[in-house]
């Protein structure tokens, strides 16, 4: 009985990290990949409730390289997405943070937005064809549309602007790189597909990072070791982009061109002069330099079944122009729609059901015009933050974060040009960019002009 009395219970800390070594380890038995993907996880939850910010800029590089399998709604990135989600609100119950407070107050339209785009698509449930689809897909939004409160209290500061904006770079080099390294496994006629396993969504990633490189290393000092980094990376996004042999990520490329000519301010005179050396690039590229496949795939005037796709869709919307088919629908219902007058395609519908290839077609033809109009308003004020942010860096005369709050709108045009072409309305790397829009505005309204020309 004595030495019953001087036993001590275990500490609960430790008895929580001993449950949560054994249930990595079940994963593990179960799945390599599982176990993986929980270590993960655990470490992602413990640095995001300590350090908010090196928690988001780690999530950031994660949401381009998910070498996980995915199979049926289970993937890596989404339980890496949602891990930051429940860590972030875990930090706020511990801490009192009025966090997601302040990001409503600063934008009440776009959280506004954000709820009534959210709570549609939910609600779609209640019409939609295969309810649990549509609410999966609505969970998927809740996620990606977190991320715009987090990344506003993530990026306080300039430099964890800077970090952001470096991991997202980071993020797309490391996945062309993967894609190099194991092109002999793709499945898209050698076409590269990077970490992110598609050639279009790919190529999207790395025209955005262009102009982001650009705004990140004018955040820093022009050293020669920085010269040269910003060199290789602007390389590897180069060729990365052109071994896609994606069309629709030069047309995102030159929107971010002719963006930059347009929406250049006091670099418009460089932005022209890197137009016309991008153009005399890429055409003597895949005119010259590239192989006659490439050449002929980005000159062709085939759709690859999108127009046959495009007409299905419009003719679901159609027969349901207000309320849609219910988020996330249209690959199930499309097939019904075939045997109606019109040339299609019947092979890129019935045999093999594809999305709609273009994010305002598919939200429009899933949600109706309430969802569209929702969507619409999420990225028109995501993007218009980003602008004032710019006029603002402009009219204080600090040319860093003017430069940075540029190339972050250039980027979001990138990816917005592209979703005419495909469905990237789930994308991470569209809200990842939307997120740090309200964090720069955030920044220009509480910058003053001694510290900007400090």
């Amino acid at each position: 009985m004595a030495f019953a009395g001087r036993i001590r219970p275990l500490n609960p800390w430790l008895l929580g990290c001993l449950a949560v070594c054994v249930g990595i380890g079940v994963l593990a038995g179960i799945n390599p990949e599982y176990g993986l993907i929980g270590a993960l996880g655990v470490m992602l939850a413990v640095i995001t409730i300590m350090d908010l910010t090196l928690g988001f800029v780690l999530f950031t590089i994660a949401s381009f390289l998910d070498l996980t399998s995915s199979t049926g709604s289970f993937s890596g990135i989404k339980v890496v997405g949602l891990v930051l989600f429940v860590s972030w609100l875990a930090r706020i119950g511990t801490r009192r943070s009025t966090e997601l407070g302040s990001f409503a107050a600063e934008n009440p339209m776009l959280a506004m937005s954000l709820v009534a785009m959210l709570a549609w698509a939910t609600l779609s449930f209640a019409w939609a064809f295969s309810p649990s689809t549509a609410l999966g897909g609505a969970g998927r939004y809740a996620l990606n549309m977190m991320l715009l409160p987090i990344g506003f209290a993530a990026m306080r500061e300039r430099r964890h602007v800077a970090w952001v904006l470096a991991a997202y770079v980071v993020g797309a080099a490391l996945s062309a790189v993967y894609g190099f390294a194991t092109s002999s496994a793709t499945g898209f006629s050698g076409r590269l597909t990077g970490s992110i396993g598609d050639p279009n969504a790919e190529a999207t990633v790395l025209a955005a990072s262009i102009p982001l490189l650009i705004g990140v290393v004018g955040m820093f000092r022009p050293s020669a070791r920085t010269k040269l980094v910003a060199i290789v990376v602007g390389i590897i996004l180069f060729a990365g982009l052109f071994s896609t042999v994606s069309r629709e990520g030069l047309v995102a490329l030159a929107a971010v061109m002719i963006g930059a000519v347009v929406f250049g301010g006091r670099w418009r005179g460089r932005a022209a002069a890197l137009l016309a050396i991008g153009v005399c690039v890429t055409v003597g590229y895949f005119f010259v330099l590239a192989p006659l496949a490439a050449r002929q795939r980005v000159t062709m005037a085939d759709t690859s079944g999108r127009s046959s796709i495009w007409t299905v869709a419009w003719r679901v919307v159609e027969a349901h122009p207000v309320l849609g088919v219910g988020n996330d629908n249209f690959i199930l219902v499309e097939g019904r729609y075939v045997n109606q007058p019109g040339a299609v395609l019947a092979t890129y519908i019935i045999g093999n059901p594809r999305v709609v290839h273009n994010a305002y077609l598919e939200a429009l033809a899933d949600l109706g015009i309430p969802g569209l109009l929702t969507l619409l308003a999420v990225l028109a004020l995501s993007l218009g933050a980003g602008i004032r942010a710019a006029w603002m860096f402009e009219r204080l005369g600090d040319r860093e974060m003017e430069l940075v709050s540029r190339c972050v709108v250039l980027a979001i045009i990138a990816v917005l040009t592209a979703a005419l072409f495909v469905s990237s309305e789930y994308g991470k790397y569209l809200w990842l960019l939307l997120a740090v829009c309200p964090a720069l505005l955030a920044l220009a309204r509480r910058t003053t002009p001694q510290v900007a020309t400090s």
